[in-house]
């Protein structure tokens, strides 16, 4: 054994990938605490566990591969039961001339290659892979089991309930742990399609045979509440479901619209026990901060968030009522639903099929004594002009608008039919937000851009750029992504005097955006730029969140 770790630690510092010096202070561990050589070393950061195996592959003669986007092959998911691999940490690829090619990451386990050829009945050939990979292969493993039982056609149907139970599950379970907002569940000619939405982008996951697509929507649809003999018309439903821990619980809102190859379902998935709900959390600068702050704080006027459907629009009124909500405040919503229940804030939903609109529901809230109101959106002509006036007489009214700009927001409101002087009397601030992708912080890659970006950096720095910046690599940690969470940029336009002027003479957005950067605001595409250059995330993806409508 000793003879291996020396001969091993020889082989890295052959190959240049450690020095002596290194391998001796890995050593000097191992020899207080056990840990296996291999472990230290990349613990210690001198190697990565790709090239840890490589080396270990060329020791023991086994070939390194990789196993991401592999998928189990239907004959080999038959073969052994997924407990026994997942205990053993191995995972069967396929089957090729009468021998069984089995992924492990550790060469020296013996027993678990007997344990495998015995079940078999193969010889076994074993390769080396990463322990991630081989952990999320076993997953897709054990997601092919179900997929198999559930697609036996000459099942009871008794019998076949429980698979598709477990395969509802699977699919919610794993749409959690790969950080899903959303599941799409998409009817085609000969399947049915499932997709992901991560980090605001769809990827294909999974599809359905169309002989059980049915099913599988019609047991969503159960636990969901929703009516599972209807399917020409539009339905919307919620469910709850605890996590794989057990310590968080997720609420999913399933919504479903008739498609001409059957039924499209999505689920939106929100974690119940996400209470962060602060201006700190946001991602917002100092300065920024402070702006908004001072925005909330004041005793009436109307705030307006703005931004597509997905910016974050919801998180961010979190944010501002959380900054203010304590007992001497009296803080009432309505909302279309109620995405977070907040602690202290009275909240209520809007509902279409009784007459409980925005606009009523306004109407309604005025006799509460409130002193805050936040409108989930304003729609309409109607809720616009109630919400400005409850604004004039006293309240701090909240509330968001789907605009693609801050001084958009204004004219929206022109457009609407409100009045330019009850605007700049009412409106105190308006917030505009996107999403932009977030690099992943364990495997983000610096590298010097070329010229086209650094004229695009140029526009708003005024500066040629010389530096590097960071693009998205993919790792264990993102899913081969490239990037983990979304992180916003905003766009603040405070009103004060000369903005009120732009608005009573009925100035364009252009002229307002001019007069609003002037004194002081910063533009979307700058926030998100200066969030580039601290390598957060990439001009990419800045300038796909930001564009025009003259780009």
């Amino acid at each position: 054994m000793d003879g291996k770790v020396l001969k091993l630690g020889e082989v890295l510092i052959e190959e240049g990938l450690i020095n002596p010096e290194q391998l001796k202070e890995a050593l000097d561990i191992q020899h207080t605490d056990g840990r296996k050589l291999g472990q230290l070393l990349i613990e210690l950061g001198f190697v990565t566990e790709e090239q840890l195996l490589t080396s270990l592959g060329r020791l023991y003669q086994l070939p390194y591969i990789s196993l991401a986007g592999m998928v189990p092959n239907a004959k080999v998911t038959q073969l052994i039961p997924v407990d026994i691999l997942k205990m053993n940490q191995v995972a069967p690829i396929e089957i090729k001339d009468n021998c069984l090619l089995v992924a492990i990451n550790n060469p020296l386990d013996l027993s678990a290659i007997q344990i495998i050829q015995d079940i078999s009945g193969y010889k076994v050939k074993p390769v080396l892979a990463n322990r991630k990979q081989i952990s999320d292969f076993l997953d897709h493993y054990e997601g092919n089991i179900l997929t198999q039982r559930i697609t036996q056609k000459k099942a009871k149907q008794d019998e076949d309930d429980a698979p598709i139970i477990r395969y509802v599950e699977s699919l919610i379970s794993r749409a959690i742990k790969e950080r899903a907002s959303d599941i799409h569940l998409e009817p085609m000619e000969d399947k049915m399609r499932v997709r992901f939405r991560i980090d605001g982008c769809l990827y294909e996951k999974d599809s359905i045979s169309k002989d059980f697509e049915r099913r599988v929507i019609s047991r969503i649809k159960i636990v969901s509440g929703m009516d599972v003999a209807d399917n020409i018309r539009p339905q919307d439903g919620r469910l709850s479901v605890p996590s794989l821990n057990q310590k968080q619980e997720y609420d999913i809102r399933v919504s479903t619209i008739p498609d001409i190859m059957g039924e499209n379902m999505v689920l939106r998935i929100l974690d119940k026990s996400f209470t962060d709900f602060s201006l700190g959390s946001l991602g917002m600068p100092a300065e920024q901060t402070a702006k908004v702050e001072k925005l909330v704080k004041r005793p009436y006027g109307m705030i307006l968030v703005t931004g597509p459907t997905g910016a974050g629009k919801s998180t961010s009124l979190y944010a501002m009522l959380n900054t203010i909500n304590d007992v001497s405040r009296n803080i009432i919503t309505v909302e279309d639903p109620v995405e977070y229940k907040m602690a202290g804030i009275n909240q209520t939903a809007i509902n279409n099929r009784a007459g409980y609109h925005f606009a009523t529901a306004i109407r309604h809230i005025l006799r509460h004594d409130p002193d805050v109101i936040m409108v989930g959106e304003i729609r309409d002509t109607e809720t616009a002009d109630i919400a400005i006036r409850a604004a004039l007489t006293g309240h701090l009214v909240m509330s968001t608008l789907h605009t693609n700009s801050a001084a958009a927001a204004i004219t929206r409101l022109v457009d609407m039919g409100i009045e330019p002087f009850l605007i700049q009397s009412a409106l105190i601030g308006v917030i505009a937000q996107r999403l932009v992708r977030r690099l992943c912080p364990h495997c983000k890659e610096e590298y010097e851009p070329d010229q086209e970006i650094r004229d695009q950096i140029k526009k708003f720095t005024g500066e040629e750029f010389h530096g590097t910046l960071a693009r998205p690599k993919g790792c264990k940690e993102c899913f081969q992504l490239g990037y983990r969470g979304r992180v916003a940029i905003y766009e603040i336009l405070t009103v004060n005097d000369t903005i009120r002027k732009m608005i009573l003479k009925s100035a364009d957005e252009g002229e307002i955006v001019q007069a609003a950067t002037t004194t002081g605001m910063k533009t979307l595409r700058n926030d998100g730029m200066k969030k580039a250059l601290e390598k957060v995330t990439t001009v990419e993806e800045v300038l796909q969140a930001t564009l025009t409508d003259d780009e």
